[in-house]
């Protein structure tokens, strides 16, 4: 839940930057930090499980690896300037990107990453050993064509994962990773629109953001607006144009 505002974390005190590759293992370390045992139960089923924690940390880094790869994935991290701590982090999905979540297990013959990353075929085995194509990928697929079938080709970003490390939850560190796509969504015209899946810990967020529900999880926001609600209904703000710009930079986001 949003704390009270003097409890905030500053903008100041916060920067918003790029990840890189080496950023893999903190992202799949925030993953496993950020989300319950409950959430991972069906994706990561115990009998698969190997018994080393660190094991699985680094098959995930492993598999999240190539997304850097991609032209218009745009990962994000919230830092702490004064201890340099990573306290949040988004991946974003930017326009142009054809509709096949990142995630899933078939996204590695989609894009072709064994190639890319030049992965034998005893190493894209060990980084899937702990789970199934069916256990892991499970949403992701279904979450795909529904996208697909709301925006069908209009170009769009889409927030892959947002998390904040528990003790930074609730202070404002999700809402700078979400403006950073909204400045570049709302400076185009027409404005692009922003499409994610919630879970119910996020949708608050997100409905207080201008995000507008199209079903359980499913919700788009087209633009800056002000929520009414808390059935997500907006009215929207006015805006000038500003001519277009050059700067590009489902379950699993909070």
């Amino acid at each position: 839940m949003p704390v009270e505002p003097e409890q905030r974390v500053k903008d100041s005190a916060i920067r918003i930057e790029r990840c890189d590759e080496k950023d893999a293992d903190k992202i799949a370390e925030g993953l496993y930090t950020c989300w319950p045992e409950s959430a991972w139960a069906r994706r990561e089923p115990l009998s698969l499980r190997p018994p080393n924690y660190i094991t699985r940390q680094n098959r995930l880094a492993a598999r999240l690896r190539p997304s850097f790869t991609l032209p218009h994935m745009h990962w994000l991290k919230a830092v702490q300037p004064s201890t340099g701590a990573t306290i949040g982090i988004a991946g974003w999905t930017g326009p142009g990107t054809p509709i096949m979540n990142i995630l899933r297990r078939d996204a590695v013959e989609f894009y072709g990453w064994q190639a890319r990353m030049g992965w034998s075929d005893e190493e894209l085995a060990d980084m899937w050993a702990g789970v199934t194509a069916e256990s892991w990928s499970w949403n992701f697929a279904e979450g795909d064509r529904v996208r697909a079938e709301v925006l069908g080709q209009e170009k769009h970003w889409y927030l892959t994962t947002l998390f904040t490390w528990p003790e930074y939850r609730g202070r404002g560190v999700g809402k700078m990773l979400l403006e950073w796509a909204f400045e570049r969504a709302d400076a185009m015209v027409p404005v692009t629109p922003l499409y994610l899946e919630a879970s119910p810990a996020g949708r608050g967020l997100y409905l207080r953001v201008g995000f507008v529900p199209l079903g359980e999880v499913n919700m788009v926001r087209r633009g800056p607006g002000v929520v009414r609600g808390g059935d997500g209904e907006v009215e929207e703000a006015k805006k000038e144009p500003v001519g277009e710009t050059a700067g590009r930079s489902v379950e699993l986001s909070a």
